[in-house]
């Protein structure tokens, strides 16, 4: 049988999977695709990083479908990311804890600075050549950025600052900007 592994990216605002198929000793392909739109991190920035129950519960909902889809492809390892929405979460443990136990599915927290690494790996990956570059990742609750000089990754930062928690803080709440 083939070696099949999905990948599982969990943000603020949406989570991916990608399945691949090995074909070959340095090769393969991608044979799924799935991304849904979970706003895991949708309530949380206006009460202190805490997840809700509502974001709690599509996560939880979107990985067991993707946990179905896993299943259907006979998947011989499955990989899961999350960022910034669980890192910063104080109650991370208990969507990570439930996950792990009833999907059997293992949630690896990356920090922001892995996060901005891995961005400009596959923008080194992606792109041909690339000597000069700042890679730029705007997610839900962060976004990161790398400095690639001589084609190498030299640096990488993490800033607080994304499109779901910028909207809460600020705009949600309607306040005027002096």
């Amino acid at each position: 049988m083939s070696k099949r592994t999905a990948i599982i990216d969990i943000g603020s605002n949406s989570a991916r999977m990608a399945i691949f198929e090995k074909s070959s000793r340095f090769a393969f392909h991608l044979i799924n695709e799935t991304k849904a739109r979970v706003r895991i991190g949708e309530g949380a920035y206006n009460f202190g990083g805490f997840l809700q129950e509502p974001a709690l519960k599509r996560a939880f909902n979107t990985l067991e479908e993707f946990n179905s889809i896993i299943k259907s492809y006979k998947c011989n390892k499955v990989l899961c990311i999350a960022t910034s929405a669980l890192r910063d979460a104080p109650n991370a443990s208990t969507l990570i804890n439930k996950i792990r136990n009833e999907l059997h599915i293992n949630i690896k927290v990356i920090d922001g600075k892995k996060e901005a690494y891995y961005g400009a790996i596959g923008a080194l990956n992606y792109l041909k050549e690339i000597q000069e570059a700042v890679t730029i990742d705007i997610g839900g609750g962060s976004t990161e950025l790398a400095k690639i000089e001589k084609g190498i990754i030299v640096d990488t930062i993490s800033l607080d600052i994304g499109t779901v928690r910028l909207k809460e803080l600020f705009f949600d709440k309607k306040n005027t900007f002096k």
